[in-house]
């Protein structure tokens, strides 16, 4: 029997390379899919059960690598994990090649790669959509992020209805504030395009942040829930890591 494979975009580092490696010490067979390859060769070298797979899901071209990569194997988890926080800034000084950027790779690429890969998830597969606060919140500087990540909430939303009965289930999580690249950009930046960033910095200095490694134990555990409590609704790791992982 062909085993199944978990696709983990943006996988080479942060939440997506902690959770590949809980999934292959535990057995499975993991794609890690991402821009760069250097993290993501030198993750599959690491751990057994982890293959890479370079590409830019963002475009058609790394949508088919993505495709060739997975081949005819079942798909049992497909995690959208890449994303963007760029461009960083007021909204209406972003130009419109990079607000379009962002959307394509917060929300175009997991709605494609849904697309492409659904016929090879049967009964059982699940589909977890890496959400954020800030789908939920205004943040000034953040304009692009806030709008990519509500739209990509509002995927989740109409597919968690779309999939009755299809046998796959669709989930969304939000992991916090985690100690990965994304938070060493965030607190790269100048206070007028991003007046919160002072925010960022301390929780980082008071060692607030959470670790990839707890993220990837949270997702592991959610993804693992029955199908009427994975696809209920969001999973926040501040509000739900007691019901999900217990005290």
């Amino acid at each position: 029997m062909t085993q199944t494979v978990s696709v983990i975009t943006g996988g080479g580092t942060g939440i997506g390379r902690a959770l590949a490696l809980r999934l292959a010490e535990q057995g499975n067979a993991v794609l890690v899919v991402g821009r760069r390859a250097r993290p993501l060769d030198d993750l599959a070298e690491r751990q057994a059960g982890i293959e890479a797979c370079q590409a830019d899901v963002s475009t058609g071209e790394g949508q088919a690598a993505l495709e060739a990569a997975v081949g005819a194997r079942p798909v049992r988890f497909l995690v959208h994990n890449a994303g963007v926080l760029t461009p960083v800034g007021p909204l209406l000084a972003q130009s419109a090649e990079a607000i379009r950027q962002s959307l394509a790779i917060n929300v175009e690429a997991p709605i494609a790669l849904i697309r492409l890969l659904r016929d090879r998830m049967g009964e059982g597969g699940r589909i977890l959509n890496i959400s954020s606060g800030a789908a939920h919140r205004a943040l000034p500087g953040w304009g692009a992020y806030c709008t990519s990540k509500a739209a990509l909430y509002m995927v989740y939303e109409v597919l968690k209805q779309e999939l009755v009965g299809s046998g796959i289930a669709i989930g969304s999580l939000r992991p916090g504030v985690v100690d990965t690249p994304m938070q060493s950009l965030i607190r790269a930046q100048d206070e007028s395009d991003f007046p919160a960033v002072e925010r960022f910095r301390a929780l980082k200095e008071a060692g607030e942040l959470t670790s990839p490694e707890d993220v990837a134990r949270f997702i592991d555990a959610v993804l693992g829930l029955p199908v009427e409590t994975f696809s209920r609704g969001e999973w926040d790791i501040r509000e739900h890591w007691d019901e999900v992982i217990g005290t």
